[in-house]
């Protein structure tokens, strides 16, 4: 890791190419419900998700190569009569290439991620991730992450 730059991204042609290495993971791990990659739509869903302007794409970049990304929005959860209001960074993807995962760059770009969720005065950052990825419970128990609440389902 020597020159790495993390930065805004509106390229949805890179990004959509970063997606493959977590999407392919969940089309093997959950292919009832993942569709295999296919970088045309993957480009075109990207390019529709860049036109949000709460949704901000980070790329991690070392000596000038494209390593991964973090997918992520600022929430404002409103007060209700259940709940009291909260700001969360909410990340909705982490996808590091397979060849450079274990070298720290999935860490630097959450590392960033919470410098940015400090300046933003967020309470917290939240994310969810497939059970069968383990590796993704490794790195977000590394990263004291917490188990506050789990979703289950039933299918019919």
């Amino acid at each position: 890791m020597n020159l790495i730059k993390i930065f805004r991204s509106y390229d949805y042609q890179k990004l959509a190419r970063l997606n493959e290495v977590v999407h392919n993971l969940h089309v093997k791990l959950y292919p009832r419900y993942f569709t295999p990659y296919n970088l045309l739509e993957m480009e075109f869903e990207f390019e529709k998700l860049m036109k949000h302007e709460q949704y901000t794409f980070l790329i991690l970049s070392d000596e000038n190569e494209n390593k991964g990304f973090i997918f992520f929005e600022i929430l404002n959860k409103p007060s209700t009569p259940f709940k009291k209001a909260y700001k969360s960074l909410y990340v909705h993807q982490l996808s590091i290439n397979e060849s450079e995962q274990r070298k720290g760059y999935g860490q630097a770009l959450m590392e960033k991620t919470q410098q940015i969720a400090h300046s933003e005065q967020v309470d917290c950052i939240e994310l969810d991730y497939w059970i069968k990825n383990e590796s993704a419970r490794q790195f977000y128990q590394k990263n004291h992450f917490m188990l506050e609440r789990e979703f289950v389902r039933k299918n019919i």
